[in-house]
C-alpha cells in the first residue's frame, strides 16, 4: 500500500505537496494508463516464460531422450530463481529504484531466455532457466509496486488486478503459440521468442516509464525532476 510522501514543486512559489493526495483526487491520467499498459505487458511476457517450460517439456525429453524423473530438476530451478528474484529485487530497488530493477530484470530474463534456445543438454538448459526465474522474479514485483504507488486509491486494487490479469493470458498465450509453433519448428524457436520480447520491452520501458516519485525523493533527486513527474501523474 501506498504511503503518502511530499516533495516541493518548481513552480513561481514553490510549496510543498502531498503526492498520493494529489493522484487520489484526480482522475486516471494518461501517464497512469500507459504505465499500467507497459505493466501489463510486462506481467503478459512474464506468464509467458513462466508456463513456456510446461509445454515445451515433452519435446525437450524426446530430444534428449530423457527420463520422466529428469525433468524434475528443470521445472524446479526456474521456479526456484523465482522465488530468489522476487526476495533480491527489493533492496536492490531501494538502492537502484524501480524503474530501473524492472529494465535489468527484462533485460536479464530475456538474455537468459534467448541462450536456452541454444542450450546443448539438459544441465545448460537447468542453469539457464534458473537465471531466467532470477529475472522473472525480478520483474513482477516492481511493477506491482510501481502501479500500487501511482494508482488512486480507491481504484488502486482493481486497476492492479486488472494489471495481473497479464500473467493468466500470457500463461494461456504460451499454450496457443506452443501448440501452433512447437510441431513445426520446435521448443527452441519458443525459448528464443520468450526472450526477445522482453529484450525489445526493455528499451521502450525505460523511455516511457516514470521512475518511482518516492524513490526520488529518498535519494534526493533535483526538485525539477520530481515536479515533472508529478505534473505528468495528474495532467
Amino acid at each position: 500500500m501506498a504511503t503518502r510522501t511530499t516533495v516541493a514543486t518548481t513552480e513561481a512559489a514553490p510549496r510543498v505537496v502531498d503526492i498520493q493526495a494529489l493522484i487520489d483526487a484526480k482522475p486516471v491520467s494518461s501517464l497512469q494508463k500507459r504505465l499500467l499498459f507497459l505493466c501489463f505487458l510486462v506481467i503478459a511476457i512474464d506468464g509467458f516464460d513462466t508456463a513456456i517450460i510446461g509445454f515445451i517439456a515433452p519435446a525437450v525429453r524426446t530430444e534428449w531422450g530423457l527420463a520422466v524423473a529428469q525433468l524434475g530438476p528443470l521445472f524446479a530451478s526456474g521456479l526456484f530463481g523465482l522465488m530468489l528474484g522476487a526476495f533480491a529485487v527489493g533492496p536492490l530497488a531501494d538502492r537502484c529504484g524501480r524503474k530501473t530493477m524492472l529494465v535489468a530484470s527484462m533485460i536479464a530474463f530475456g538474455a537468459a531466455s534467448l541462450m536456452s534456445a541454444y542450450s546443448g543438454g539438459l544441465t545448460a538448459l537447468i542453469v539457464l532457466r534458473f537465471l531466467t526465474g532470477l529475472g522473472l522474479g525480478g520483474a513482477m514485483p516492481m511493477t506491482i509496486t510501481l502501479a500500487s504507488e501511482f494508482c488512486p486509491a480507491a481504484r488502486r486494487s482493481s486497476l492492479v488486478t486488472l494489471m495481473f490479469c497479464g500473467f493468466t493470458l500470457g500463461s494461456a498465450m504460451a499454450g496457443l503459440i506452443a501448440a501452433r509453433v512447437l510441431p513445426d519448428f520446435g521448443w527452441r524457436v519458443l525459448l528464443g521468442g520468450g526472450g526477445v520480447a522482453p529484450l525489445v520491452l526493455a528499451p521502450v520501458l525505460l523511455m516511457l516509464l516514470p521512475e518511482s516519485v518516492r524513490f526520488m525523493v529518498t535519494k534526493g533527486d533535483a526538485q525539477e525532476r520530481i515536479a515533472m513527474w508529478t505534473r505528468a501523474v495528474v495532467k
